[in-house]
């Protein structure tokens, strides 16, 4: 008789470590999750919130907007970009996507390329306005898909990083969150996430540097494949128990590390991983942003107009970045040219750095033609200091500045201050939705005046008060 092939006994055993991960998933109660882990996931909340907000500035944006309404339904969720406007389910989780992630300035996770809250929450907001779900419940769900997501994430690593996470897991949380929302079973979940695996987009991770602007919507088309993949299980159409292998390991042929979907589960919370974007760009050149922000003060004394050359040392995620000509907003935010360009000649990292004016000026675009890059030198250290970044400034006067930053603040060994994460909220947010800033230090706090109420009360109170 012959042996089981290798394949046969991983899809065995990603079929087993699932089962266990969504029987966690299923059964886990608000009463098991720590408060501070509540508090983590509320900053993760309004952090995204603010994003989607954020993008109605965008032109890009703007033009884009009407267009996603061709197929709205019946109203009955928010578009948090525009106070007051309200669609269908399908749309409005499409819209939020779109708009969360359109600034660069949506939550990230840290131990591996995955942003967890943008391919849970537009689902999840959506439906949880609709059928007077608690914010305390919706929060709950939160803690519990963004750990099923990332554990995915690290199950299946790319070998090498072609894609990126939007097109590769968007579909998948979503359906994480929509079951666990809809209280379907363990068989049930898994049998929505194998079915949102094989709904994911190729995702060229090039795109970005190139200014694909189809990119900014692979998480909207996400969302409403994982709502959908969870309608579809009552109807028996479903993946098969181990599609999740068949789709990341067969087909795309990355990596496979089974003991990450089940390891430490309930006892280490992945919300404690994320990142806080205080910078309006990819967060693979944080480092690089922060060690430039740093040797500004200096350069700016000595002259910004002596820069011959910034060599930048850098981790191979940012290496691929090294578009010096970026024709879009998108593309300006995956330059490294761009944003230490930027960064120098505005003095801010955030979104000001990286609107459409800055792609034409003239002080910019010389400086960005004097940025390149390299391997970091030797072994890259570990984690979390495995995104560095190291800059030689050379002066036409024969001088030299060197600056390096190995981790960038905003992740969970350099947090940014409740202060910080505050005003980042405020200024996204003040001129659409005053109450929202203050709305969102009560949440955080855990204040159960708010945390009990349905989240639809929630929305109702962050709106302008000529919009209620």
């Amino acid at each position: 008789m012959s042996q089981p092939t290798s394949a046969s006994n991983e899809r065995a055993l990603l079929e087993s470590s699932l089962h266990e991960l969504v029987m966690w998933a299923t059964n886990v109660e608000a009463k098991d999750i720590p408060a501070h882990i509540f508090q983590r996931a509320a900053e993760i909340l309004f952090d995204d919130l603010s994003a989607m907000i954020g993008a109605w500035d965008e032109p890009e944006f703007q033009r884009l907007y009407p267009l996603l309404f061709k197929l709205a339904g019946l109203a009955s969720a928010s578009i948090f970009c525009k106070p007051g406007t309200q669609t269908d389910i399908y749309t409005a989780a499409l819209v939020n996507a779109v708009s969360a992630n359109w600034l660069e300035l949506d939550e990230g996770y840290r131990l591996t390329p995955c942003h967890a809250g943008l391919y849970v929450l537009p689902a999840l907001l959506a439906q949880a306005e609709t059928d007077g779900t608690t914010t305390q419940e919706m929060l709950t769900t939160l803690v519990v898909s963004y750990e099923v997501i990332t554990r995915i994430a690290r199950t299946f690593p790319q070998q090498p990083s072609v894609m990126q996470s939007h097109g590769r897991f968007a579909a998948v949380g979503a359906a994480i969150a929509t079951a666990r929302h809809k209280g379907l079973g363990p068989v049930q979940m898994a049998d929505a996430i194998n079915s949102a695996s094989t709904l994911i987009t190729p995702a060229p991770r090039n795109h970005l540097a190139e200014g694909a602007l189809v990119r900014n919507v692979w998480a909207g088309l996400g969302a409403q494949s994982g709502l959908r993949a969870c309608e579809w299980v009552n109807a028996g159409i479903t993946g098969t128990p181990a599609s999740l292998y068949d789709v990341y390991v067969t087909v795309l042929r990355g990596g496979f590390k089974p003991e990450e979907l089940t390891k430490d589960l309930g006892t280490s919370w992945a919300v404690e991983h994320g990142y806080t974007k205080i910078y309006a760009c990819c967060q693979h050149l944080h480092s690089a942003v922060e060690a430039v922000l740093e040797s500004r003060p200096d350069l700016i004394q000595r002259g910004l107009e002596k820069i011959e050359g910034i060599k930048v040392y850098t981790h191979e995620l940012a290496l691929p970045l090294d578009n010096s000509t970026p024709t879009n907003t998108l593309s300006a935010k995956f330059s490294m040219s761009h944003a230490l360009a930027s960064v120098l000649i505005t003095g801010t990292g955030g979104a000001e750095a990286f609107n459409t004016s800055t792609l034409s000026h003239p002080q910019i675009n010389k400086l960005r033609e004097k940025i390149s890059m390299a391997a970091w030198p030797g072994p890259i250290p570990a984690s979390p200091n495995d995104r560095p970044a190291r800059l030689h400034i050379q002066l036409n006067d024969g001088s030299e500045v060197v600056t390096e930053c190995l981790s960038a603040r905003g992740g969970s060994d350099q947090p940014l201050t409740s202060i910080e994460r505050h005003e980042k909220v405020r200024q996204l947010t003040h001129a659409e939705y005053p109450e929202l800033a203050a709305l969102a230090v009560e949440v955080i706090a855990g204040n159960e005046s708010y945390t009990t109420r349905p989240w639809y009360e929630l929305v109702a109170l962050m709106q302008p008060k000529q919009s209620r």
